[in-house]
């Protein structure tokens, strides 16, 4: 069975588990008696589209509306606020939700995401994130984490069957002290999401988390290099780059423009105005990459499965085009040995490096395998100057063109009769 992703018909899913029915906020398409008669009941309410990310907060005040979007703050009377918030939306389908983080059951209530990743047709909790608490809270709400844990794996276990390619589900909670859940949002994530790589292979890529308001802030206060990077993204697109340059003072990039915004409350929201609308992100610390000619280089490693043993069969080194941190574009392609002699990493580094790439990648491989069968991943590694690896991400459909432009065709013959064994028909016994 294969349903139609987006908050309506996931809302409806879950609306069939009769045991999930008490967690649910209610949410309504967007329609003008739908906004007038919630803001009757609420005094904050968001509006949400069908799918993404682009939100719409109302808030109610002495008589006056506030309504904020990603670029801009309005206040206004009630008379023509339904006229002002279609022109916002245009054509795009709307859902209306009472905004929990004040209102649930008039006590203060805390955010929490709950990542839950399907392994052999069962259900892990891999990753819980609360934003927000200060250690008394936190210490407070430890004792609901088991409920909350099992609210959010019993969501993925009724939008498991529905959606078959799905490989993880993040569930959005809201709770209070007393141990009232509700919720709020849920986020499909299949194979090609770089947050769902993260649930089985995170000992071998840098410290991740979804990105909020709350974790932008952490990483930024303990990081110097921080990358946001669109959940769905490929090829290098929607990443930004933040550096820290002082004190309060940060650079920003993304692709070859850059701005320079003091304050992390500033960068956030310079980062909400320039990042798509219609995206999740992930916030990653960042990794000095090696160099070559002041040029960013990583690794693209390719690995592949026979028979279930997993193989690398083939490494070339990408190198970024000038002013650009990212090597999807790269400038040139040199074979692993090539780029090493002409690089930034330390020589001692040299002779240990290929074994460990070998190391890394294959036991990265077999981990990912078991979320979903694949038969060949190409990794991108990142190397530092002191030899220090690490797995930025896996690509399941992965370009064999940086093979096609070496002078020798070794690897890629090899990558090719690799994908033939694969297809050829198994035998019995």
């Amino acid at each position: 069975m294969h349903a139609i992703r987006g908050r309506i018909e996931q809302y409806k899913i879950l609306m069939q588990h009769e045991q999930l029915q008490p967690y649910l906020a209610k949410i309504e398409r967007f329609s003008k008696d739908a906004l007038y008669s919630m803001l009757k009941l609420e005094h904050q309410i968001i509006l949400k589209p069908i799918v993404g990310m682009d939100f719409i907060i109302v808030t109610k005040h002495q008589g006056m509306y506030q309504i904020k979007t990603k670029v801009r703050v309005v206040d206004m009377l009630e008379e023509g606020l339904y006229e002002y918030i279609q022109q916002i939306i245009g054509a795009r389908n709307y859902i209306i939700q009472s905004h929990f983080h004040t209102t649930l059951l008039s006590k203060k209530g805390y955010h929490c995401l709950v990542t839950v990743q399907r392994r052999n047709e069962r259900w892990y909790v891999t990753h819980s994130s609360k934003q927000n608490l200060n250690i008394i809270e936190t210490v407070a709400c430890f004792r609901h984490q088991v409920q909350l844990q099992k609210v959010a794996i019993m969501a993925a276990e009724q939008l498991g069957p529905s959606y078959t390619n799905c490989e993880s589900i993040v569930i959005e909670l809201i709770f209070n002290l007393a141990g009232d859940i509700v919720i709020t949002d849920s986020f499909l994530h299949f194979s090609v999401s770089k947050w769902n790589q993260y649930q089985s292979i995170a000992n071998f890529m840098p410290q991740t988390d979804l990105l909020t308001t709350s974790t932008f802030s952490c990483y930024l206060s303990w990081y110097s290099l921080v990358f946001l990077k669109p959940c769905n993204g490929q090829q290098g697109k929607g990443i930004i780059k933040i550096h820290k340059r002082g004190m309060r003072n940060y650079e920003i990039q993304m692709g070859r423009q850059k701005w320079a915004i003091a304050g992390i409350e500033q960068v956030y929201e310079h980062v909400r105005k320039i990042a798509p609308i219609d995206e999740n992100y992930i916030i990653q610390r960042g990794i000095e990459l090696a160099t070559i000619d002041n040029r960013f280089m990583d690794i693209r490693v390719m690995t592949q499965k026979v028979a279930n043993d997993w193989y690398v069969t083939g490494k070339v080194v990408k190198v970024a085009g000038p002013h650009f941190f990212v090597t999807n574009a790269a400038q040139s392609i040199l074979t692993l040995q090539q780029a090493l002699r002409q690089s930034t990493v330390l020589s001692k580094f040299h002779g240990q490096l290929e074994n460990q790439i070998d190391t890394v990648c294959k036991a990265a491989s077999h981990l990912l395998d078991q979320s979903a069968e694949r038969n060949i991943i190409g990794f991108d590694i990142a190397v530092t100057d002191l030899g220090r690896i690490w797995v930025i991400e896996g690509n399941y459909v992965p370009d064999l063109s940086f093979f096609q432009t070496l002078e020798d065709t070794t690897m890629y013959n090899t990558i090719m009769n690799y994908k033939l064994m694969n297809r050829s028909p198994k035998k019995d016994g």
